[in-house]
C-alpha cells in the first residue's frame, strides 16, 4: 500500500471540505481523529464493518474504560455510531456526510499508519474476545 493519497480521495475530500458549512463540525471530526488511538480505532473499523468493544480494548491493549472514553468522542463527533446486543456495544463507522465519507476514503486509500493497522488487524484476526466462556461476536 502507498503512503500517498489516491488523487481521487485527495480531491473528494477538498471538495467536502469545501462543501461542508460548518467549521466547528470540521475541526471536531479533525479533532477527534487526532489522537493515534482513536485513529487506529477507525482503521479497524475501515476493514470490518463492525466491533465490540472488547475486541477493540484487545487488539489496543487498552482498558474498557479508556476504549470507551475514546469511542465516546468518535460518537460525540459523528465518526461512529452504537449498537447494544445484551450486555455488549458494537461499533461502525458512520459515513453519513460528504466529509465523512471523504474523511474515510482517504484514511483507507492513504495507507495511513499501515504498519500499527496491519498489526491491530492481525490481533484481530488471532481471535474474538471471550467474555464469560463466551463470545461477542
Amino acid at each position: 500500500m502507498s503512503n500517498r493519497p489516491n488523487m481521487n480521495a485527495t480531491l473528494e475530500l477538498k471538495d467536502a471540505l469545501r462543501a461542508e458549512t460548518s467549521v466547528e463540525n470540521t475541526v471536531q471530526l479533525l479533532r477527534a481523529l487526532a489522537d493515534p488511538n482513536r485513529l487506529r480505532i477507525v482503521n479497524l473499523l475501515l476493514y470490518r464493518e463492525e466491533l465490540c468493544v472488547c475486541d477493540i480494548e484487545r487488539v489496543l491493549g487498552m482498558t474498557q474504560t479508556k476504549v470507551s472514553r475514546h469511542l465516546t468522542i468518535l460518537r460525540n463527533a459523528g465518526l461512529v455510531r452504537a449498537r447494544r446486543d445484551s450486555r455488549w456495544m458494537y461499533y461502525r463507522l458512520q459515513a453519513d456526510s460528504e466529509l465523512k465519507h471523504a474523511l474515510f476514503a482517504l484514511l483507507r486509500e492513504s495507507g495511513c499508519c499501515v504498519s500499527e493497522c496491519t498489526a491491530d488487524l492481525a490481533a484481530l484476526e488471532q481471535g474474538g474476545c471471550a467474555v464469560d466462556g463466551g463470545s461477542c461476536i
